[in-house]
């Protein structure tokens, strides 16, 4: 048998492919070699180690090795990962899970819960990414493997400072500091450094040691001759230079950050890179640049909505500077409608993570009930014939027991069940709130102060010149189109977080909420005192909402808005005379459905009248104490 090189992170993978292909290898030989190449090339060259995992799939099928068969289906399934495309990445997994778990083998399911861990990240599904990584860590810890458990504590870390909770990203990036230097892992330990260049960008800390942390990944991946690893330092030292303004250091370094990712061919990292480049070219003032590289993002397949958001803002800006009214009308209505497509889809996601974990709460609780219940007859059955009497009433005595412990179960479940979708939507509620308050802030003061500057000077560039009629109207037809377009943008900013209902509260805003509207009145009765932000801002986005939907779906000529407030509850109806729906043969929209959720976090109450005279939706809601004004 001929002896074949075991391959090694300083070999060159080109011999290696040569000596698939030069020498007369057995079956076993020639899968260990697919095996080397379809994983190395996997932060190297996607397509490579796709081709060469499916090439060794097909030999390990062929042979009936089910372990490498689960190996090689993992290794694919990372590589699409790793090339973006998410769907066909969890259905290679999805095959190799059952092989994998049901074997000894506590390195290759840790790869596998990684694996899931880094796909759910990508689709924010975060609570499901942190469930698979604790899954992984649980096992390392078990068999003492540190470097791979360093390598977990720092995804997790990284889960947290996407989640913007720093302070717990912290924890897990000092765990895995730790054990990378005790193990001598030169990726692990730039994998953190490289996070804590980042995090610094917005825990203000000084930007000299932002700096220091990510030369120091660029020096550990550049020994260790990891390119990917590489990249994302470099594009984290440009964003650092870029965040406090020293665009003359952030641009080459981008740029060079561009060159890498493109020459490694992974889209993702490729879409950052430019996309950074593009906000620099914007702060320069190179407006045809920046739009130039904004663009291009659009042209490469990437699925990060974040990415496409910032782009369209990017071209809504510099298309505005550039004086191109149709232009920037156009990417503002794309960014807007990103910006919507961002919010549903986290407050959609953020609930189903909370239902899965609250089902597997449920259903551990439901397993434990049957198991006791299982004891108890095996027990039974123990005792024998000679004391069946006083088995049998032990046993009923017992059998009472468990049926109260059942009981209470099922009753801390239901428990469990409110508290936990009171804690998803009100945290949802939060960030949601906390969202339109900071995009409505950009939108007003950033967006809204461009528009306005460029409205101001573009009299100023006509000057004295003297313009033909078609131009004189072109002109003019421009500058109404960016009143529109400011009007539109104010119009947007104020609708996604009022700025009188942070101020005066809750009647003066839904007044001017109504006064805006010719076919809308607006009647407040009882107590003026001021309530919680939370509870304000739910009251005013339901009636948003309603009011909406009288108007777009209902065809209603008069709309009715009525808000009651007294010491220990509030309640308010929305009244139309419009054409109305059967509740019991149409199903409620998207909207009815967030207004529901909303209500029930604060454990109100919500009922719907319908008719072919006009619909009326009335909320009450209980004020706690911690609610009640003074």
């Amino acid at each position: 048998m001929a002896l074949v090189p075991v391959i090694s992170f300083g070999q060159n993978l080109d011999s290696l492919e040569q000596v698939l292909t030069t020498k007369k290898l057995t079956d076993e030989e020639r899968i260990n070699i697919l095996d080397d190449l379809s994983w190395f090339y996997n932060s190297i060259d996607v397509d490579r180690s796709i081709a060469f995992g499916k090439r060794g799939l097909e030999l390990a099928e062929k042979t009936r090795d089910e372990k490498m068969t689960a190996t090689f289906l993992k290794n694919i399934g990372i590589s699409y990962y790793m090339d973006g495309v998410y769907d066909t990445a969890l259905t290679y997994l999805d095959k190799a899970k059952p092989i994998i778990e049901k074997r000894d083998d506590y390195r290759a399911q840790t790869s596998l819960y990684n694996a899931y861990a880094n796909i759910y990240r990508q689709q924010s599904l975060y609570n499901e990414a942190i469930a698979n990584y604790l899954k992984a860590a649980k096992i390392l810890e078990t068999q003492g493997d540190i470097q791979r458990l360093g390598a977990v504590y720092s995804n997790i870390g990284g889960v947290y400072q996407i989640m913007i909770n720093y302070q717990q990203a912290l924890v897990y990036y000092e765990k895995a500091e730790q054990l990378a230097i005790e193990a001598d892992d030169k990726d692990g330990l730039g994998s953190v450094y490289t996070a804590l260049s980042d995090i610094g960008l917005y825990q203000e800390a000084p930007i000299e040691e932002s700096i220091a942390y990510a030369e120091k990944a660029i020096e550990l991946f550049q020994q260790t001759d990891n390119k990917l690893f590489l990249n994302k330092a470099l594009q984290t030292l440009a964003k650092v230079h870029y965040y406090h303004d020293d665009y003359a250091t952030a641009l080459p370094l981008a740029k060079q950050a561009v060159k890498q990712a493109k020459a490694l061919g992974f889209d993702h990292y490729t879409a950052q890179a430019v996309e950074l480049t593009s906000n620099i070219y914007f702060h320069q003032g190179d407006y045809e640049r920046s739009v130039e590289a904004a663009l291009e993002v659009l042209a490469i397949d990437t699925t990060d909505i974040n990415i496409t958001r910032s782009v369209y803002a990017n071209l809504t800006s510099a298309y505005a500077y550039l004086g191109k009214p149709g232009l920037t009308r156009k990417y503002m209505t794309k960014y807007m409608g990103t910006l919507d497509r961002y919010s549903n889809e986290s407050f959609q996601n953020s609930l189903s993570a909370m239902e899965v974990k609250y089902e597997t709460e449920k259903k551990e609780l439901k397993i434990t009930a049957l198991e006791k219940q299982q004891q108890l007859y095996i027990w039974l059955g123990i005792a024998g014939a000679t004391i069946l009497l006083i088995a049998l009433a032990f046993a009923f005595i017992r059998y009472r027991l468990a049926v109260s412990r059942q009981k209470l179960a099922e009753k801390e479940s239901q428990r469990l069940q409110q508290e936990k979708q009171l804690v998803a939507v009100q945290a949802t509620l939060d960030g949601e709130a906390a969202e339109r308050t900071r995009l409505a802030k950009d939108l007003h003061d950033g967006l809204g102060g461009m528009l306005s500057a460029i409205k101001m000077n573009l009299p100023q560039v006509k000057g004295d010149a003297l313009l033909e009629t078609v131009d004189v109207t072109r002109f003019q037809t421009a500058l109404g189109m960016l009143d529109d377009s400011i009007q539109e943008l104010r119009r947007v900013a104020h609708h996604m977080m009022p700025e009188s209902l942070l101020r005066y509260g809750l009647k003066v805003s839904l007044a001017d909420f109504c006064a805006a509207i010719p076919i809308a009145d607006f009647h407040y009765f009882g107590d003026e005192a001021r309530l919680p932000n939370k509870l304000e801002i739910m009251v005013y986005r339901c009636i948003h909402e309603l009011v909406n939907n009288a108007l777009k779906h209902a065809e209603a000529n008069h709309i009715n808005v009525q808000l009651v407030q007294e010491a220990d509850r509030i309640s308010f109806t929305v009244q139309d005379d419009g054409k109305g729906f059967d509740k019991h043969n149409v199903s409620e929209g998207m909207g009815l459905r967030n207004i529901r959720q909303r209500v029930d976090a604060f454990q109100g109450k919500l009922d719907i009248f319908s008719s072919d005279e006009g619909t009326e939706v009335h909320v009450e809601l209980e004020l706690t104490n911690n609610e009640r004004h003074d």
